[in-house]
């Protein structure tokens, strides 16, 4: 009769008897290896399977349809070492996690070749749905962190530009009230919207992101008319934005967002 042996989860054979019981005598074998042979259901420790000379097999409880042979298992420490490193990866930020998804494939691939030698499946498969889960958790994470910055810089961006277009409609104001007045530009900006020049007020507002304590337009074009040199500021939001920026309008009718320390 040919016997095949499970060992730590490598299958050998077939070995005849003989060859089996020497192997055991040598220690190359133990009694707690598993062997199977033809006609059996299921693989049985070696110590039941070719037990000493004058040594009974030991047996399980009964039950009904006869004794069943009680087999040795042992965990597959790659299991519990997925489930520890995927547990540790909601305080290493992630990095365990791909310890504990590595280590939890290759406890299934040794368990399901040992013939049922080796037991943990249920740990590797909670190691790997864990840490599955954190690394996708960190890499939405990272992903956020970097695309924050992008979002407000577009938004500041966007903010400024409409600061900018008030400022244009105030300047076409001011062009519109020189035209009537020799070509000299208003007092003040509340000229222009109490001779209905301007009516929405909403020009002298500026969106969140610049409102600043202090904030609103600087008007620069008292005593300048629209023959002044075209570089001329006549127009300026007082104070920068988070981006030490501001709007600046010139006679020439030219808006721009420049930084503050360009003007100084």
């Amino acid at each position: 009769m040919q016997y095949h042996i499970a060992k730590n989860g490598e299958k050998s054979g077939p070995f005849a008897r003989e060859e089996v019981l020497r192997r055991l005598a040598s220690g190359e074998f133990s009694g707690s290896d598993l062997g199977w042979h033809e006609g059996m259901g299921e693989w049985e420790p070696l110590s039941k399977l070719l037990p000493p000379p004058g040594a009974a097999p030991v047996f399980a409880p009964s039950v009904p349809g006869g004794p069943v042979a009680q087999s040795q298992t042992s965990t597959c420490g790659l299991s519990i070492a997925s489930l520890v490193c995927s547990l540790l990866g909601f305080v290493t930020l992630g990095v365990t996690s791909i310890v504990a998804i590595i280590t939890g494939h290759i406890s299934l691939s040794r368990i399901k070749k040992s013939a049922g030698a080796l037991s943990g499946r249920g740990m590797a498969i909670a190691g790997l749905i864990i840490g599955y889960l954190v690394f996708a958790l960190t890499a939405l994470a990272v992903v956020a962190s970097l695309m924050v910055p992008v979002l407000m810089q577009t938004s500041q961006v966007g903010n400024q530009m409409k600061a900018a277009s008030n400022a244009k409609q105030i300047i076409t104001g001011m062009k519109m009230y020189a035209s009537d007045n020799n070509g000299v530009y208003p007092p003040s900006l509340e000229t222009l919207f109490e001779e209905q020049i301007l009516e929405d007020r909403r020009l002298l507002e500026f969106p969140p992101s610049m409102q600043v304590p202090g904030q609103g337009w600087e008007y620069l074009g008292a005593g300048h008319s629209d023959t002044s040199p075209g570089n001329t500021i006549v127009l300026r939001s007082r104070k920068a934005d988070r981006t030490q920026k501001v709007v600046v309008a010139r006679s020439d009718g030219l808006v721009e967002v420049v930084r503050e320390s360009e003007l100084q």
